[in-house]
């Protein structure tokens, strides 16, 4: 992996540009010059190599060389669909997510969620997240992340993109099982994290219609962030083993 690697959409062209950040990050801080070369990724499995044709005030004009489309071989998507905590605690999960190869992340507005909304400005500084993860990790897949919505839009949205997919939600209920414990198989996990007031009845009779399963992480109370993160890890560990 080349040590410069910068994201752009707009990859495919055998002329490109880098503006905002990430020509800020190119110009500003890592100084690079015209002539060098980086790595460009577009968070949908394509990776290119770029020359730096030329560096303007607010763009930096690229020359693509080389394409390669990697396609996606997890057996499994991984969707964590989760209550919107804290603005710097859902950075955090995104990160984290990011990192550990969750394809989608849902935030969904319960009942007793207090973050009601992300507006256009969260949406961009969650895409913005994201990017930095997968320049951290070395991934090349970005998860897609949602608009917030309610429980039923959100039920209602998954079932119709993932039909095979089994629904998990995490609970402390004497009938939960244990995540580990579970036979996962190769389908399509929707792991559903409700918020720190927990669910209401009406919220409870909604996932168990959609036959959702109830599943323990652990014997504790954990915040939304920490129980994204280990559904995350479980189920990225079961999915990588089974690649």
């Amino acid at each position: 992996m080349n040590e410069y690697r910068f994201f752009c959409e707009d990859i495919k062209k055998p002329v490109s540009e880098l503006s905002g950040a990430e020509a800020h990050h190119l110009v500003s801080v890592l100084r690079l010059k015209a002539g060098g070369r980086i790595e460009l990724f577009d968070g949908m499995g394509t990776l290119a190599t770029a020359m730096i044709r030329e560096i303007g005030k607010r763009k930096v004009t690229l020359e693509i060389e080389n394409l390669q489309k990697a396609e996606p071989i997890n057996l499994m998507r991984i969707i964590i669909a989760v209550s919107i905590p804290k603005a710097e605690r859902f950075d955090w999960l995104i990160s984290k997510c990011t990192e550990l190869g969750v394809d989608r992340i849902v935030p969904v507005l319960f009942e007793r969620t207090v973050k009601r909304s992300a507006g256009s400005e969260g949406m961009e500084r969650f895409k913005r997240i994201a990017v930095s993860a997968c320049k951290q990790s070395g991934r090349i897949f970005m998860p897609k992340i949602d608009k917030p919505n309610n429980l039923e839009n959100v039920l209602e949205t998954l079932k119709t993109d993932y039909p095979s997919a089994k629904i998990l939600v995490g609970d402390l209920a004497s009938e939960s099982i244990p995540l580990t414990s579970l036979s996962i198989g190769d389908k399509d996990m929707i792991a559903f994290i409700g918020p720190e007031g927990g669910l209401t009845d009406k919220e409870k009779l909604l996932l168990e219609s959609s036959a959702a399963i109830l599943v323990s992480l652990t014997d504790a109370i954990l915040r939304v962030e920490t129980a994204a993160l280990a559904f995350a890890s479980i189920l990225a560990c079961v999915r990588d083993v089974k690649k």
